[in-house]
């Protein structure tokens, strides 16, 4: 079976004589053949037998069963051998066709119960029209060999390359000394290979066993494992390419890694990766797992425990701390009761949290509470100034459907003496590559006092409220938002600081500080105040902004009240988020100086 070739095909020989009874040359021209792989048409196959060793020649068009047009292509043999019956060797040979060059050396032996062949091939290079295919300077060699028992064939294989690139997509192999050995049996038509393996350099070794229907052309049953490989290796070479458009797609990883799965009747059937000591870090900053050990687990027909453990590790930013995580899986469904995820000095607690892949979409929910984290270290992860107190919040319920995360209520956060809450909230394709977020905050009862005394803005005495409305990141960047922050009604009376008023000049309106150093009221460190108010609509990167009143130039953003008293007003009412950022960051680092001449 396995030398079985269909074809049809015209034949045409000449023999050509220099004299009597010495054949010179054996040339063959053959119109068309069909065959199971493809086409070859306009074959003309010539042996010179002249010299001390015999030549052949080739030249032809061939068409594999997935191309759509003929390709040219030239083979030749420097030495041509069939002294002995049933050899043939192919020396210093050289395959030529449209983007190919393989420079080879072969020798076949075939007898009616066993053949082998060894190929040799030498600084090789080839690609395909789609790009899909192709390999630079290629020196390995390819062996064959099989024998006929009792009508079952028994066969191995090596396919090695010492020197060279291989790219087969998605998988692209840079380094050279990789092996793939290969042995099995074959009755029809049941084609068995009981070990393959593959080694391949800077990863280590894989095996696996299949079985394929030749008739139906049906892969029955896969079983591939591999122990003690490099995770580095494995991740670059073959995890990398099918996940590099997810948010796993540029990572540092290193640790050693064992994995298998099996495929039963062209179903998943099991599946295991264990980590350990690994080490995983996104290069985009978003998260980053320290020493970490991993037992991931999956059976079709039983329900199996995942536990994943790591020292230590960062999310956006946030310090994670030694963490130990265990949940269920069962088939395409995972639960966990209760996880705690330590972040600096408290933790991130998800209860009743189930999931569950239903027409190859993941759909999920879980509620969470955060411990009280200290504000002090909060802050400084996240590189702003320092600030006190306490941050501690709760997430009713959270469900994530058809890549789109939704939370079920607000999340409501302590901070300042006050409550931030974030509504509304959802964010598209979250573990993508740009994620979209929509949500609305709402701040209330704000210490003003704290906020400024945290920030080096100056002190303003009163509380804080805002809302910002149809907000909307890409990316995790602001693209659109309505948001207006403003002074709530107290009846304690409402100061602020000279240090303040300059430091909202700055923000949004011009000449005020100064025409105040200029005036008796430079003696004044405080001034009252009856309303602080500034809005911004944000369109992409333009931010329009506003006060608590309009004027005919502009917009107020504080307005007096009392003696001694001060309006601040600003003129400025468009202007880039990126600029904006950038005042509040000059600010808040205290560069914000008013030079009086």
């Amino acid at each position: 079976m396995l030398r079985q070739l269909l074809v049809s095909f015209t034949l045409g020989i000449s023999l050509f004589c220099q004299q009597a009874f010495a054949i010179s040359a054996i040339h063959f021209q053959v119109g068309e053949i069909d065959a199971p792989a493809g086409k070859l048409k306009n074959a003309q196959f010539q042996v010179d037998l002249k010299g001390v060793e015999p030549t052949l020649k080739l030249h032809a068009e061939i068409k594999p069963t997935n191309e759509r047009a003929f390709i040219p292509f030239d083979l030749q043999c420097a030495q041509f051998n069939t002294d002995k019956i049933g050899q043939i060797d192919c020396l210093n040979g050289s395959f030529i066709a449209s983007q190919t060059k393989v420079p080879f050396s072969i020798k076949f032996v075939s007898y009616p119960n066993d053949f082998s062949m060894n190929l040799a091939f030498d600084n090789a290079n080839f690609s395909d029209e789609s790009g899909l295919h192709a390999g630079e300077k290629l020196t390995g060699q390819i062996k064959l060999a099989a024998k006929n028992i009792n009508n079952r064939w028994q066969w191995n294989g090596l396919i090695s390359w010492d020197k060279g690139e291989l790219f087969w997509q998605p998988f692209y192999f840079g380094k050279a000394g990789n092996k793939f050995e290969v042995n099995g049996t074959f009755k029809a038509p049941m084609l068995n290979i009981d070990n393959a393996s593959l080694l391949v350099n800077g990863v280590g070794m894989m095996t696996s066993s299949v079985q394929i229907n030749t008739q139906t052309k049906v892969v029955e049953d896969i079983k591939v494992s591999a122990k003690d490989v490099d995770f580095a290796g494995l991740y670059s070479v073959f995890l990398k390419p099918m996940v590099e458009k997810s948010a796993f797609g540029n990572l540092d990883v290193s640790g050693k890694a064992d994995w298998q799965f099996e495929i039963k009747n062209l179903e998943p059937s099991s599946f295991e990766l264990n980590l350990r000591d690994a080490n995983i870090d996104d290069k985009n900053g978003k998260f980053a797992f320290n020493h970490m050990n991993a037992h991931l687990p999956w059976d079709y027909n039983n329900a199996k425990t995942v536990s994943i453990d790591y020292k230590s590790g960062h999310l956006l930013k946030m310090p994670l701390g030694n963490t130990n995580l265990s949940a269920e899986i069962n088939r395409y469904s995972f639960t966990a009761p209760q996880l705690s995820l330590p972040i600096l000095d408290g933790a991130l607690n998800f209860t009743d949290l189930s999931a569950a892949m239903i027409a190859d979409n993941w759909y999920w929910h879980l509620s969470m509470n955060l411990t009280p984290i200290s504000m002090n270290e909060f802050s400084k992860a996240l590189g702003w100034p320092a600030m006190q107190g306490k941050i501690s919040g709760q997430v009713p319920q959270i469900t994530y459907a058809g890549k789109q995360l939704a939370m079920d209520g607000a999340m409501t956060f302590n901070v300042f003496d006050g409550t931030i809450a974030m509504d509304k909230l959802k964010i598209d394709d979250p573990l993508g590559v740009a994620p979209r977020m929509r949500a609305e905050l709402l701040m209330r009862d704000i210490d003003l006092g704290a906020v400024t005394r945290t920030f080096s803005f100056g002190d303003i005495s009163g509380k804080l409220e805002g809302d910002v409305k149809n907000m909307v990141l890409e990316n995790w960047k602001p693209v659109y938002l309505d948001a207006y922050i403003h002074t709530g009604e107290t009846k304690q009376r409402k100061k602020i600081s000279q240090r303040a008023v300059e430091n909202i000049t700055a923000l949004g309106g011009e000449g005020t500080a100064a025409a105040v150093q200029r005036t008796f009221l430079r003696f004044f460190k405080e001034f009252n105040y009856d309303k602080i108010g500034l809005s911004c609509k944000l369109r992409q990167d333009v931010c329009e902004l506003g006060g608590v009143e309009s004027t005919a130039t502009g917009y107020i953003i504080v307005k007096g009240k009392g003696i001694p008293a001060v309006n601040v007003n600003g003129y400025t009412q468009k202007v880039s988020l990126a600029d904006l950022l950038g005042r509040m960051k000059r600010i808040t680092d205290g560069n914000t100086k008013m030079l009086v001449k």
